[in-house]
């Protein structure tokens, strides 16, 4: 074998060596290539997936605080609906004067068998609470002042053991303490 033929087979050899490394580092890079595309496939879609998780906690905590704003909006405008319920009662037995008379002698009802030291009223209310209190003998001989505001409505009565309040605002407070539970249910439904 001549040198041009050792030459050329080296050549040859050489040459088959390198196309196999070529073909190899081809081979490998497109693996990294491969490899590379698939990590930033699932990085890029593990992104995606926690912002849509995000975007959805977002959601779901704005639908939550909105829901609780309306539901104190109603809660509150129910609220002043039943806050208007007993001032639209206070102003109704203001207003009608026979309505009213009912509620002094109901309130000299109240007062019992018990003779109370004073009683406290309106100057505007004098005259009617001495007519309803002189109906009832025992009651005809005590002490009315006209000390109460003449935005008051009733009366107030002093015995030695203390005062009894019968007053309008008095009664429809009580007239709330004792509707109140009945009230709320109806609307703002049974919470328990």
């Amino acid at each position: 074998m001549g040198t041009d033929e050792l030459k050329a087979a080296v050549l040859r050899e050489a040459a088959a060596e390198a196309n196999a490394l070529v073909e190899a580092a081809t081979a490998k890079a497109s693996q990294v290539v491969e490899d590379q595309k698939r990590h930033l496939e699932e990085q890029a879609e593990k992104r995606a997936a926690e912002h849509r998780a995000v975007r959805d906690r977002d959601i779901v905590n704005r639908t939550a605080a909105l829901k609780i704003e309306l539901r104190n909006a109603l809660l509150k405008r129910k609220q002043e609906l039943l806050g208007d319920l007993y001032h639209e009662i206070d102003q109704k037995v203001r207003g009608d004067d026979a309505l009213y008379r009912s509620y002094l002698a109901h309130a000299v009802e109240q007062l019992g068998q018990s003779v109370p030291i004073s009683v406290d009223c309106t100057a505007r209310d004098e005259s009617l609470v001495r007519e309803l209190l002189n109906r009832r003998p025992e009651l005809a001989g005590v002490h009315i002042d006209t000390t109460l505001p003449d935005s008051s409505a009733g009366l107030i009565a002093h015995f030695a053991e203390g005062d009894l309040d019968l007053t309008l605002s008095a009664a429809i407070e009580a007239l709330r303490e004792s509707t109140v539970v009945e009230a709320a249910r109806m609307l703002f439904g049974d919470e328990r």
